[in-house]
């Protein structure tokens, strides 16, 4: 599955349902899930193939054909999901049904340190899943950076300090498993379209507000990813023309609604003499909201200018890509919730028709679950038969000729010979 095209989530939402409910029917599957027949009978034979589920005859109907019931049986083998932050580094060990076995938390350096942090946060889950005897069969890790398509260097990563780092060399000379590198909120959205707000969503936006500020945009079941993976970089969205001409960091919307920014607008509102609740000396991005939501006059207009310039960012996003749905994620999104009511309002006001503005529940974790989903995918593809090519071979009309039907040989993958009359 091409981590870009959300559809292909439909197999994970197949056994997810099997797992949870412990058995399901095809039918029942379909109906809860909204897929088809055919579908679904095609995702629950690779299931079957792969050895994730198995099936067993039902209860027998007064009618009809008994319907064979499925099971969730737990294969041998699990993936690796990491969420390399700008704060800390969260892994997770998960089985092929997409379940967390264990998870792995550190706090992360910059730069090289990033790095090292990665590798020990993979090599202790590595230790973990041998413990209990339960291979590793992919890793994938989400980055607060690019991956630059030309030349596979980690680039546009200010939080970790990496522009132009050899992450993938790095990754390939201490990985034994296959593994794939991406953009932090691009996994997360995939985290949505499987287990959060974007499930059976064909359009909707994914913004992360937390240190930094990242974004995806997602448009008929595929991520839109741009010609250097930067598509859904709302940070970069400039707030006024004055930004324009601004040297100081980087200018846009990460300028005034990122975590540091928001920190530094209170101070400097403080700076001026104004009374609140808020100690300049210990000043995190907590105490504003909680003050805002106090009463506090310094927290309150902290939060009112992060209310305005988000209207403004989300109104500019509805106008390009008209999306049926906003995620909003990350720690300062979630602190911002009391105040998503008028934001709607506000954003409602201002565009033709507003897209539904809603908050991830799938707390810290989406780019852990998108991670997740993706290494199942690999393993997937590797678990897949060889495909099917096919050749035609045309034979005289005979009406005892033997070849009148399909036959199945085997050179290097199986080859479908069908046979016609001339």
């Amino acid at each position: 599955m091409d981590v870009g095209n959300i559809a292909e989530l439909n197999t994970f939402l197949v056994l997810d349902a099997i797992r949870s409910s412990r058995q399901a029917t095809r039918a029942e599957l379909s109906r809860e899930l909204g897929l088809s027949d055919a579908s679904v009978s095609r995702i629950v034979k690779r299931l079957l193939a792969r050895g994730i589920i198995e099936e067993r005859p039902g209860e027998a109907t007064v009618r009809g054909r008994t319907p064979a019931v499925l099971h969730f049986v737990g294969p041998v083998g699990g993936v690796i999901a990491v969420d390399l932050g700008g704060t800390k580094c969260h892994g997770a060990l998960a089985d092929l049904a997409g379940e967390t076995v264990t998870e792995d938390i550190s706090s992360i350096g910059s730069g090289g340190d990033a790095a090292e942090t990665l590798l020990q946060c993979i090599a202790t889950l590595r230790r973990k899943s041998r413990a209990i005897d339960m291979p590793v069969r992919a890793v994938v890790v989400g980055i607060p950076a690019l991956i630059d398509p030309k030349s596979g260097l980690a680039t546009a990563g200010p939080n970790v300090h990496w522009e132009g780092f050899d992450l993938m060399r790095v990754l390939a000379s201490n990985l034994k498993e296959p593994f794939e590198v991406d953009n932090d909120v691009n996994l997360a959205a995939l985290g949505q379209a499987w287990r959060g707000q974007g499930r059976g969503v064909e359009s909707f936006v994914t913004v992360s507000l937390g240190t930094g500020i990242g974004g995806a945009v997602v448009v008929g079941g595929r991520l839109v990813r741009g010609r250097h993976n930067a598509a859904g970089e709302v940070g970069y969205f400039l707030m006024s023309p004055s930004q324009l001409r601004s040297s100081a960091g980087q200018p846009g919307f990460e300028q005034v609604a990122s975590g540091p920014a928001l920190k530094a607008r209170a101070a400097a509102i403080l700076a001026e003499g104004h009374p609140s609740v808020l100690d300049p000396r210990r000043l995190e991005v907590a105490d504003v909201f909680a003050a805002a939501a106090s009463g506090d006059a310094t927290g309150q207009q902290v939060v009112r200018e992060l209310l305005d310039h988000l209207a403004v960012m989300v109104v500019g996003i509805t106008a390009l890509v008209d999306p049926e749905r906003i995620i909003l994620d990350g720690s300062i999104a979630r602190a911002f919730e009391p105040w998503l009511g008028e934001l709607r309002e506000l954003v409602e006001s201002k565009v033709f028709s507003p897209p539904d503005i809603v908050m991830s529940k799938l707390g810290p974790n989406a780019t852990v679950i998108g991670a997740m989903a993706r290494a199942l995918a690999i393993v997937s593809q590797s678990d897949a038969p060889a495909p099917i090519s096919k050749r035609v071979v045309v034979v005289p009309d005979h009406p005892r000729s033997p070849a009148s039907e399909t036959a199945l040989g085997e050179a290097d993958g199986a080859v479908e010979v069908t046979v016609e009359r001339a």
